[in-house]
């Protein structure tokens, strides 16, 4: 089993790509392709590094709020 995550990316939808003063005109956030994190992973121990790293990602949030979320997922090893 392996860990893979996703984090978020601001994306700039103004088609003149305004910025002024480091604030964007027009933007979206979206999330990144998937990435591994962690691999060759047993089951239980993919599962219980699942919880530490969305406990992590919401400590994050709670902190940064929410542009900060990473989302994470379990997956078989190719």
């Amino acid at each position: 089993m392996r860990i893979e995550k996703s984090e978020q990316t601001i994306v700039i939808t103004d088609p003149q790509r305004r910025v002024y003063n480091g604030c964007i005109h027009s933007y979206e956030t979206v999330f990144k392709d998937w990435e591994v994190l962690e691999s060759n992973l047993s089951e239980d121990k993919a599962k219980k590094r699942l919880k530490f790293w969305n406990e992590l990602s919401d400590f994050a949030v709670s902190q940064r709020g929410e542009s900060s979320r990473t989302k994470y997922r379990i997956t078989k090893d190719e």
